[in-house]
Formats: C-alpha cells, sequence, structure tokens
C-alpha cells in the first residue's frame, strides 16, 4: 500500500455540518464534546461515531452527516462568488446530497438544481434534501449533456469528477486497488472555472 493511504488503517474522522435553518444562531453544537471544522462555520468533528440512524435530529434534518474534506466547498464558493445575489445553482453528480445540502445553506435565496445521472440513486438524494427542509431545491436524473441548452441559465455548476470512490477506501481494501487517486470539486461561475481538491 502506498504510504499516502496509511491513514486508511486508522479510524476516520467524524464530521456532521448542522442545517443552519434548523438551528438557532449562538446555540451550543448538537454534540458538547463536538470540536469545529476550520473551514467551515457549520462544520463539527464528533470524538466518536454514534449510531446516526437512531438520531431523530438526523432524520428531522438538523445536520447532514459529511467529511470535513467536503465541506471545503463552501470556501471555494466564497472565494469565487457573491453570496449574497440569489443565484441558479446546479449541481451535477448530486447523489447522496451532501454538495446540494451544502449549497442550499451558503448561497440564501439561490435555485439549487439536484441531479443524479445514476436512477438508482436518486431517491437517496430526494430523501436527504426533503429532510434538509429546503423548498429552493429541485431533483432531476439527466445526462450532463441534456444540460447543454441551459448552460447560459445556470449562474453556477458544481460537479466532482472523476468520481474517484474515495468513500470506500476504509470500508472496502478493493476500492484502495481499483480507485483512481485524483477528484477535483469542479465551481463553474459564468464562463470562469474553478477547480478545488488534489
Amino acid at each position: 500500500m502506498p504510504p499516502s493511504f496509511l491513514t486508511l488503517r486508522e479510524p476516520a474522522p467524524v464530521s456532521i455540518r448542522e442545517n443552519p435553518a434548523k438551528k438557532p444562531a449562538g446555540s451550543d453544537p448538537l454534540c458538547a464534546a463536538a470540536s469545529p471544522v476550520p473551514w467551515h462555520p457549520q462544520g463539527w468533528y464528533l470524538p466518536e461515531r454514534p449510531v446516526f440512524t437512531l438520531d431523530p435530529l438526523l432524520h428531522a434534518g438538523a445536520y447532514y452527516v459529511q467529511e470535513a474534506s467536503s465541506m471545503f466547498l463552501q470556501e471555494a464558493l466564497r472565494q469565487v462568488l457573491a453570496p449574497d445575489a440569489p443565484l441558479k445553482v446546479l449541481d451535477l453528480c448530486a447523489a447522496p446530497g451532501g454538495k446540494s445540502t451544502l449549497l442550499l445553506a451558503a448561497l440564501p435565496g439561490s435555485l439549487v438544481v439536484s441531479n443524479e445521472v445514476i436512477r438508482s440513486r436518486v431517491s437517496g438524494l430526494r430523501e436527504n434534501l426533503e429532510r434538509w427542509g429546503d423548498p429552493r431545491s429541485a431533483v432531476t436524473s439527466a445526462e450532463a449533456e441534456d444540460f447543454a441548452r441551459l448552460v447560459d441559465w445556470f449562474d453556477v455548476v458544481v460537479t466532482d469528477a472523476p468520481c474517484s470512490g474515495e468513500g470506500l477506501f476504509r470500508k472496502d481494501p478493493d476500492a484502495v486497488r481499483n480507485g483512481r487517486r485524483s477528484k477535483c470539486c469542479f465551481v463553474l461561475h459564468g464562463k470562469n472555472a474553478f477547480s478545488a481538491g488534489p
């Protein structure tokens, strides 16, 4: 195993991102022992992994379980967008919903179209967005080229491609051997592209 993959033998850090629409401003984090994710104002590292499926706050959409590295999209958005202007945003590869819920929280008043090309993943995406509870979202299932005619309609297009399968690395040793080692998140704003990630 390459040295860069040795950390995969360690337990994965557990992090959540709180839903600001379902949490009073200035209140304590959902977990008293949580420590903040430095690059996201609603991101928290938990000291241990709870049984999330038994937590009614998860099912109520009070938070989203998301790796802290995925929350860096917030910083990319902050650097390239004017957060006060409502935007039309396309999350091109949206399942399971982490980017879309982050976009809804980070861009108040904006419309987020969450697209997932793999039909079997659409129901999970829809459920996560319904839990999040923001009515400014729509779910679609189309190929990327189907959006070509709308290229000038969207203000921002977000995608993480190629899908590296990194989320499986700790769970499945074969994923490390078979996975690609690069993953980028692209934020397209108007005619300009911004790339975040290795």
